[in-house]
């Protein structure tokens, strides 16, 4: 099954905002992830998120630094592995 980057970043952010970042940090899809508080375990939990909640499976040459940088560029990265 194909999702959309949208789809995939709307479910991304509002996972990141309840279950990652301290209460009251703004997240934004352009948020740089370590600016706001996600370390590499919690980068860890995002991509477990993604692969249960739309069934997709995050090859590991996939996962670089540029992929990880924010959570729109996480959510572009899933939407290519969905299709």
């Amino acid at each position: 099954m194909s999702y959309e980057q949208e789809e995939i970043e709307s479910a991304l952010i509002e996972f990141v905002r309840d279950n990652v970042v301290a209460k009251g940090v703004r997240v934004e899809p352009e948020s740089v992830l370590r600016e706001v508080g996600v370390d590499s375990y919690s980068v860890i939990e995002m991509v477990l998120f993604l692969e249960r909640r739309f069934g997709i499976e995050l090859p590991e040459e996939k996962l670089i630094p540029e992929n990880l940088k924010s959570l729109r560029a996480l959510a572009v990265c899933a939407a290519e592995t969905s299709n």
